[in-house]
């Protein structure tokens, strides 16, 4: 008979990444999707990048990981995941989580359960699915969110991603930070990482680790907690390349429609928006809407790092050389 821990080792898996599947639309009209990359591609690009596992994390749907476990082959490296946009009813901010190891049943409930996050957590947490909260430092931009409040969102879950690869040096900080004041409260909390990519180069760039020797034993180490973040944050410029990436994929699947995603009258409307707005998307678009959008998660972070050190002083959450610490890592980036 084998012993538990026989074969265990440190396996890798990025826990944050999407496929052309992903349902974040931000301009309805327009019919562009905010990844378009196939299952088989991510998965193939993971597995060459040194993931031991793989996984999907499309917006509020599994049909990425539906059809790579429906193509031919075996899958044992591979768990179905979705990163759910939920929202909290008593502080009405939005927030994005990630769901791990589900399956079909569980993505049904979870989608009737998601536009309110307390009983969307309550019933995670009766199912044993570990579960995520994503980029608190960008979740938080445009809103003013008292700390306890977010402490209490925060504690919801089992997980809290501190290492997200598509955010800049500060908005992780400030995760970091949320899990220091969370742990001074006496609140356990497992970190993760991802690269959170949306085009194929960013793959398997942050990842997270647990000792396990399996699928099944690296996701009870994610119940458990038992994991680290490891990996690269995010740069201004690559998160530009991307964008003009994700861009020239969306003329070109609006000018060639091969996977037949358009319909007559969408691709109509879409191709006369898209033709009206190309100079915008050429020239100045992604530049300045990524510029802007970092300007704003940037200062949403150091406010919360600034808010997260003055509670802790105030409530003696923290030592103070735990405070200034935090400090340098906010000013950092």
């Amino acid at each position: 008979m084998s012993r538990p821990d026989e074969g265990v080792r440190e396996m890798r898996v990025d826990l944050h990444v999407h496929t052309w599947h992903s349902r974040l639309c931000k301009v309805p009209v327009l019919c562009a999707r905010d990844c378009y990359s196939p299952p088989l591609e991510v998965y193939r690009k993971a597995k060459s990048k040194g993931m031991d596992l793989v996984t999907f994390t499309d917006h509020d749907t599994i049909d990425g990981c539906l059809e790579l476990l429906s193509m031919p082959g075996c899958w044992k490296d591979f768990f179905i995941s979705e990163e759910v946009s939920t929202r909290d009813p008593r502080t009405g901010c939005r927030f994005h989580v990630s769901v791990f190891g589900i399956n079909e049943r569980q993505h049904r409930e979870i989608e009737r359960l998601r536009p309110d996050m307390r009983e969307l957590a309550a019933y995670l947490t009766r199912e044993s699915v570990p579960a995520a909260l994503n980029h608190v430092g960008s979740s938080v931009v445009g809103r003013r969110l008292n700390v306890d409040a977010l402490l209490d969102v925060a504690a919801a879950f089992s997980l809290l991603e501190t290492r997200n690869g598509a955010q800049i040096l500060t908005s992780n900080a400030a995760a970091e930070m949320l899990v220091r004041a969370m742990e001074a409260e006496n609140r356990r909390v497992g970190t993760t990482g991802g690269s959170d990519a949306h085009t194929p180069r960013r793959i398997a760039r942050t990842w997270t680790t647990a000792s396990a020797h399996d699928r099944e034993s690296f996701l009870r180490a994610l119940r458990s907690g038992e994991v680290r973040p490891e990996g690269i944050s995010a740069g201004i410029l690559p998160l530009i390349r991307d964008v003009y990436e994700i861009v020239g994929k969306y003329y070109k699947d609006l000018l060639w429609n091969e996977q037949r995603r358009f319909s007559r009258e969408e691709r109509r409307r879409a191709a006369a928006c898209a033709l009206v707005s190309l100079p915008l998307h050429l020239i100045a678009l992604p530049v300045t809407g990524t510029l802007y959008r970092l300007l704003r998660v940037r200062a949403a972070a150091r406010n919360l790092t600034r808010a997260l050190v003055y509670a802790s002083r105030e409530g003696a959450r923290m030592e103070p050389s735990e405070t200034e610490e935090a400090v340098g890592l906010s000013a950092g980036a």
